[in-house]
């Protein structure tokens, strides 16, 4: 169930003619009351709000009608869009980004998650985390988010390689030239992240392979495109890239 009986005043009108692409999930990144985050979403000096907002015990609150364009992304891009809060639905989860979520609030979230998967006809692929589209500058849902549960769930596209092991072998940095790097540049860029093709370990690479590593190898995040690092892109470019070009068939 969902409840609406509090609104958010922070919204404005999408964009004419955008759709709702995308579903971006964030943490609140607080340890405050369940209470104290809906009067920040509610207060107009705050300035943000969110579509959705699912408390501790898998309590949802719809704080801004789908229809709208909620505050919620800031300065972000993906695959060619730099207005992500037109194209998306915001979730929030009350969570400081320093213990697991709660099953009951990720049970909540997988329904709400099927729900406007349905209704307005979202991707799979395109459940994001606000850190795959503010690089540099979120770190949200973190890196305790589950999202290879969700993708069990039928939800997004994770890696099937066994769960990852720190040692040598993965960690090897092969083949550091320039060809290379461009290579895994265009891939992330293919992925949907914003990224110059240098052709070196720049700051912006390490920035967009961190993100990367956070969603899809949570368990050593450390800006390095090392041997581990760079088959899961091959596999992430794979598997989106093939999910795109399906769609296009359709």
């Amino acid at each position: 169930m969902i409840k609406d009986n509090y609104k958010s005043p922070n919204y404005n009108n999408r964009i004419d003619g955008s759709k709702i692409d995308y579903i971006i999930i964030h943490y609140t990144g607080v340890k405050a009351p369940s209470q104290n985050i809906i009067k920040w979403f509610l207060s107009p000096a705050s300035k943000v709000s969110c579509h959705y907002f699912i408390n501790t015990n898998g309590t949802i609150y719809s704080l801004v009608n789908d229809s709208l364009r909620a505050w919620h992304a800031g300065k972000s891009y993906w695959n060619g869009c730099r207005d992500i809060n037109s194209q998306s639905i915001g979730i929030e989860l009350h969570n400081s980004g320093l213990e697991d979520f709660s099953g009951k609030q990720i049970n909540s979230l997988l329904k709400l998650l099927e729900l406007l998967i349905s209704k307005h006809s979202i991707d799979s692929h395109n459940v994001l985390g606000h850190s795959d589209v503010s690089v540099g500058r979120k770190i949200d849902p973190g890196i305790r988010f589950p999202w290879q549960l969700l993708n069990k769930s039928g939800i997004g596209i994770y890696s099937k390689m066994e769960p990852f092991e720190i040692n040598n072998t993965n960690l090897e940095l092969v083949d550091q030239a320039k060809p290379t790097i461009i290579s895994f540049q265009k891939k992330l860029i293919e992925i949907g992240f914003e990224l110059s093709i240098t052709g070196l370990i720049d700051e912006q690479t390490k920035m967009v392979v961190t993100a990367f590593q956070r969603h899809w190898r949570p368990e050593l995040v450390d800006g390095i495109l090392d041997q581990n690092t760079r088959s899961i892109i091959g596999e992430i470019h794979r598997k989106i890239t093939a999910a795109r070009c399906l769609k296009l068939e359709n």
